[in-house]
């Protein structure tokens, strides 16, 4: 017969345990619950340091050309774990199948493996976005987030709080001084939208299946969320300022263009940081729409992309048409892939596409690792006649600064274009730049593509 103080022991654990699962929180690891109605994953199951996290598979329906591009329909797919963390993990991913190839994106993680029949086990320092190829299996990515903090109450005042289940609206409209939090386990079918505000957050660990459009607006946060979207633009920031997107994770799918991740639209003092895309159009875009605004001080750092089908991984372009675009920094950020056509014959690890009158300067590029999966060009900054997308007059590239850049295919061009002896691309700079890996002091080290509107392009 059990004594009285082993009966409490037992008792205390149990609760304990209870707790543990009721607010999903085990030993600096939170887990979610599914929602209701998405789709479990055929293909994974995933451990985080033995504490099961949920694995879902996104994606359905595929356009007809991409049948013969990329393979089979499931492709188009993805799974995702998600979850918070603090510390260092070990991750087991268990597939449907024996594991015959993988791959660990981004590479520069140099993030070892084991396999173990149908296992695959790896170990990470802590929160970080990692995108994984196994056999001919959809992918997998893993967000392994940051703990939270500073995390809303319910009822609060200024705070419209979604904790676990699902929510659907036609659209949510914010207001000034609002905090709009979705919780992990938690999707809100939506579209949010906003005009002239400020101090407005979005943040959270769960899911928004919709896209967000807010001009005119000072002081956006958006912060931790997962954005699924299948219609228009994910992302539209026009003429916002001081505002930053961080930790958020993206995935558009099913239509075949206007997909992008975050576009960027006459906006200054703008912070894109330690974000993960994969999109069907370019993952991020920055773009000048109207001649009485400009874009500086644009921040894109530490960032992975994945450039799915019809996609760069960051552009300036198409559509230059406003005022300057100047200052724009990007740096620390893996580009897994970029594929796909498009009204200049193919995307790019990274571009500068001037559509249209702006004057694009003051360019600076460093720490980019291009994997290999690169369809058509390493790079492309090209000045156009200005009517790819409309009928304005072209514009101007001047200033472009490359640093430590790393293009691990050596066999795609480069193409370095202006328009007329006034619609130049000029002072454009190489430093310690590789392709194949096989460093860049010129343009014979790789099949560059320049014409007679280039002026100054140096190599260091």
């Amino acid at each position: 017969m059990k004594s009285k103080k082993s009966s409490l022991r037992s008792i205390c654990i149990l609760a304990i345990i209870f707790f543990a699962f009721q607010y999903n929180s085990f030993g600096g690891i939170v887990v979610y619950q599914a929602p209701p109605g998405l789709k479990t994953s055929p293909d994974f199951t995933v451990n985080v340091n033995n504490i099961p996290v949920w694995v879902e598979r996104i994606g359905s329906k595929m356009p007809s050309f991409s049948y013969a591009l990329y393979g089979a329909k499931d492709m188009e797919d993805l799974n995702v774990a998600s979850f918070s963390c603090s510390g260092p993990l070990e991750i087991k991913i268990s597939a449907k199948e024996n594991i015959t190839s993988y791959m660990i994106r981004p590479k520069s993680r140099n993030i070892k493996a084991e396999v173990r029949g149908s296992d695959l086990i790896i170990s990470i320092s802590g929160p970080q976005k990692i995108y994984i190829e196994i056999n001919k299996m959809p992918h997998l990515a893993i967000f392994a987030n940051p703990l939270e903090v500073n995390v809303p109450k319910e009822g609060a005042p200024g705070v419209t709080f979604y904790g676990p289940g699902t929510y659907s609206l036609d659209s949510l409209n914010l207001q000034n001084n609002q905090t709009v939090y979705i919780a992990g386990g938690a999707i809100l079918n939506t579209r949010i939208r906003g005009k002239n505000l400020h101090n407005v957050t979005i943040k959270g660990r769960g899911i928004l299946q919709g896209n967000i459009d807010i001009s005119g607006t000072s002081d956006l946060n958006v912060e931790g969320i997962f954005i699924r979207n299948t219609d228009g633009w994910t992302n539209t920031l026009t003429d916002c300022h001081g505002c930053s997107y961080r930790n958020v994770k993206i995935f558009s799918y099913e239509a075949i263009y206007s997909v992008d991740g975050i576009d960027v639209v006459s906006s200054t003092d703008f912070t894109i940081d330690d974000c993960f895309m994969r999109c069907r159009d370019d993952c991020v875009a920055i773009k000048s729409g109207d001649s009485k605004l400009h874009v500086d001080s644009v921040f894109v750092s530490n960032c992975v992309m994945v450039g799915w089908a019809c996609s760069d991984g960051i552009t300036l372009g198409f559509e230059l048409n406003g005022g300057p675009v100047e200052n724009v920094f990007v740096k620390n950020c893996d580009i897994l892939y970029a594929r796909g056509g498009g009204r200049t014959n193919g995307h790019s690890g990274f571009s500068i596409v001037c559509d249209g009158p702006a004057l694009v300067r003051n360019i600076n590029f460093e720490d980019i690792r291009i994997e290999e999966q690169v369809e058509f060009k390493s790079l492309e900054f090209i000045v156009t006649d200005g009517t790819l997308y409309g009928t304005d007059p072209p514009g101007h590239i001047k200033g472009v600064w490359l640093k430590n850049i790393r293009w691990e295919n050596s066999g795609k061009p480069f193409i370095i274009s202006g328009y007329s002896s006034t619609n130049m691309v000029e002072d454009i700079i190489f430093d310690h730049c590789s392709a194949g890996g096989k460093i860049l002091r010129g343009i014979e080290d790789a099949d560059f593509r320049i014409n007679s509107f280039t002026k100054n392009i140096t190599f260091k």
